[in-house]
């Protein structure tokens, strides 16, 4: 009796298969390069790209987070999520900046009160 093994298929997310897509409709750009830099089929690209213009595709229903194996290399992050938390980090520094800003303004403000009290307090 011949040996069954169940096959292993990559399922994709929708970000994924959105950002690809964009990447596919850019002019000068042809499908079987970006499939080819992504490492996926062309036809499947070729095949989510026609879904979007029906505006049919959607996210993998069976679609479950896997864990990275050991053996492998941490695959490169999202580049969205690398700016969106680039953008986070960004926002941060400025609000610390402004409160910064905003304790040298009044350190500053108390300072010319002072100078100017003490100016009224030695003309008397």
């Amino acid at each position: 009796m011949p040996q069954t093994y169940k096959r292993n298929y990559d399922r994709y997310t929708l970000e994924f298969k959105l950002q690809t897509v964009m990447l596919a409709n850019h002019p000068n750009v042809m499908i079987k390069d970006v499939a080819e830099a992504l490492g996926i089929h062309p036809v499947m690209l070729a095949r989510w790209c026609m879904e979007h213009r029906r505006g049919q595709l959607k996210a993998n229903k069976n679609m479950k987070p896997r864990k990275a194996s050991p053996k492998r290399l941490p695959s490169s992050a999202d580049p969205l999520a690398v700016k969106e938390d680039e953008l986070q980090a960004a926002l941060k520094k400025i609000q610390k900046l402004e409160k910064q800003l905003d304790t040298k303004s009044m350190e500053l403000d108390l300072l010319k009160k002072a100078e100017r009290f003490l100016a009224q307090r030695t003309k008397k």
